[in-house]
């Protein structure tokens, strides 16, 4: 059962007395609210969500306790990295919290900062996505704490990532530096029994006066070099601090032919498969991985110097590199094996059965797999991702298809549920690199000599705001000719349904606002007249914008509930064209059993599947596909 929100924020009075279920970003938003955090700053991103979301629904929870929380949904993760740095300056503990691509959009800001340093804890939770769930890479950002010269924790499950905040906030606090926070997509989403602490209200001054030091935070060249000296100093008095922190730890091993070295979610998997295969070894469990812990890392190689060593990471061989190195400094005369060898794959998610794999390979003998049960038959089959029943996108895409044929344009798409028009039968798009990119793309293309193709970049509501701006300026600055298309759902809903600027401001005033001159609004559930609308934005010689608002029909149907009218296939009637199927890919249409007199099979729509937006109705041609009562089909 999933815990709710009164008992995730419940009252304890005693440190650890009582546990609770919870999913590894629930853990997290518990901790927020133990260690008295008063600001959260985010832009939404899998697989980290749930963290401000759980906060976010909370907030009546919250006041009743008397918990005083700034939340802020930014337009951006810069924004997000900026204003969560603003508040810092209050002294008041704050978080930062985005997923590992944010950290990209972020990156100005945050290698800036670190070297100013701060007045106040802060945290930033960056949550990376290994095999790419939901992402377009997968990045690893232990390169950007070398980069930036700041501390890194990295929890092994759930329970540490809570309990590892309150270290994070710790040193940020003594040593006046922000800290990042690390998880991956399986400790983000996994359960764990979570000890709940007494929640700390923030204590917030009456009177909050204000200290700055223009000499530290104008970060100007003068200033900032000795802000370099600063910082250099600082990673040297953390590393020492950091010495005796048991998150870096020994765990002895009787056999000592073989010692690992592991650190964050790696650890898991790797104390569940010698555990498996009853390997006695010694491993160094290493949760704090910047600064990188010498002192530990060089003992363990001096007490096992006659092991073979084995370093286990997720994504790239960070620790492995840095292992590798001080070992040439210690003069370490043992074998360092690590990815090159096969003890872990070179990409995705770093799993049991393929740790086992790999130590089969390193250890040279037949290791146990446990297999993994088959279900006989057709049980289980290929599910790509697709848009949802009733999706406004799904709409707007097959107006775009009859304005403007698939073979004669070129779409430039962004990160968002539209991304997956991208796919046939729709195929709205023909690249995709990050979030805000498809004008910026499409502006380059329509500029390329002689390219006569129509340009569409398609991007969300949300994503405009995010990063859509600029891009949008830039092609009406440069004269690109080019026609955006807003699909604008009202909701930021790939992660969740977080609310963005879309809900006080206007996307076609903005694009009005910076000098489009051929702006119009269209209902994405009325695509014959969105299609004559893009046939005329297309020509237009220029940038045009279309924003098709359409709302998504989830949250439509979680406030008003489902309509009282349904659709239905007649059966008697249909020709089998297939037009509803192959031109507009409903999840809720599908094949029956059923053959007309021409022997074509005809659609069925699965009304329990069935979002009632009636774009099927729309758009078949024989006219076939028509409105019924609830009550008459399903007999409700």
């Amino acid at each position: 059962m999933l815990a709710k929100l009164k008992d995730i924020f419940q009252d304890v009075k005693e440190v650890g007395k009582k546990n609770l279920v919870l999913l590894g970003n629930e853990a997290i938003a518990r901790g927020i609210v133990e260690l008295g955090v008063a600001g959260v700053f985010t832009y939404p991103g899998t697989p980290s969500s749930e963290i401000p979301t759980t906060l976010f629904r909370a907030k009546d929870v919250l006041k009743q306790k008397g918990y005083d929380l700034y939340l802020e949904w930014s337009t951006n993760e810069a924004v997000a990295l900026e204003s969560a740095y603003g508040f810092s300056f209050s002294g008041l503990r704050t978080v930062f919290i985005c997923k590992h691509v944010g950290l990209n959009v972020a990156a100005d800001v945050f290698l800036t900062l670190v070297n100013a340093g701060v007045l106040g804890g802060l945290v930033m939770i960056v949550a990376e996505d290994p095999e790419m769930h939901s992402s377009q890479n997968e990045q690893d950002n232990r390169w950007y704490t070398k980069l930036a010269n700041i501390p890194m924790f990295e929890p092994s499950d759930a329970r540490e990532a809570k309990e590892m905040l309150k270290s994070a906030f710790e040193v940020s606090e003594k040593f006046e530096t922000p800290v990042i926070l690390r998880t991956v997509t399986r400790i983000a989403h996994s359960r764990a029994d979570i000890p709940l602490n007494p929640i700390t209200n923030p204590n917030i001054p009456e009177d909050m006066k204000l200290k700055i030091d223009p000499s530290r935070f104008v970060c100007v060249p003068g200033n900032a070099r000795q802000n370099k000296l600063r910082i250099l100093e600082r990673v040297e008095r953390i590393s020492k601090y950091m010495v005796g922190s048991n998150w870096n730890r020994i765990e002895q091993g009787k056999k000592q032919e073989h010692a690992i070295i592991t650190s964050g979610s790696a650890y898991a998997y790797t104390r569940e498969v010698i555990n498996h295969l009853e390997l006695d070894f010694p491993v160094l469990k290493i949760g704090v991985s910047h600064p990188f812990p010498k002192k530990i890392v060089g003992d363990f190689l001096k007490v096992y110097s006659s092991s073979t060593i084995l370093i286990i990471e997720e994504a790239d061989s960070v620790l492995e590199t840095f292992v590798k190195k001080l070992s040439f400094e210690e003069n370490f005369l043992g074998k360092i094996i690590g990815r090159a060898e096969g003890i872990t794959p070179p990409h995705g998610e770093l799993t049991t059965r393929k740790l086992l794999k790999g130590l089969s390979r390193v250890l040279n003998q037949e290791v146990s797999i446990p297999s993994i049960p088959s279900i006989e038959g057709d049980l289980l089959f290929s599910r790509p991702p697709v848009l949802c029943p009733g999706c406004p996108h799904r709409a707007t895409f097959y107006a775009l298809n009859k304005s403007v044929p698939k073979r004669h344009r070129i779409v430039s798409t962004d990160i968002g549920c539209y991304t997956l028009g991208a796919s046939p039968p729709l195929n709205a798009g023909h690249l995709v690199i990050c979030m805000g990119s498809s004008l910026g793309i499409g502006s380059g293309i329509s500029q390329i000599p002689n390219q006569k193709e129509p340009i569409v970049a398609i991007i969300g509501d949300s994503t405009f705001w995010h990063t859509g701006l600029p891009g949008l300026v830039n092609a009406v600055y440069n004269n690109s000719k080019l026609l955006l298309l807003v699909v604008d759902n009202a909701a930021t809903a790939m992660t969740g349904f977080q609310p963005n600027p879309g809900e006080k401001l206007s996307i076609a005033e903005a694009a009005k606002g910076v000098g489009v001159n051929l702006v119009t609004e269209v209902d994405a559930f009325d695509p014959k007249s969105s299609l004559e609308v893009m046939k005329e934005a297309v020509k237009f010689d220029g940038v045009s914008v279309i924003v098709s608002k359409g709302e998504c029909r989830i949250q439509f149907v979680r406030r008003e509930g489902l309509p009282d009218i349904t659709y239905l296939v007649e059966s008697s009637r249909c020709v089998g064209c297939h037009t509803c199927i192959n031109r507009i890919a409903c999840p809720a249409i599908m094949w029956s059993d059923q053959k007309n007199d021409k022997g074509k099979v005809i659609p069925i729509i699965d009304q329990f599947l069935c979002a009632r937006c009636g774009l099927c109705s729309e758009v078949c041609p024989y006219g076939v596909i028509v409105p019924k009562s609830v009550k008459e089909v399903l007999g409700e």
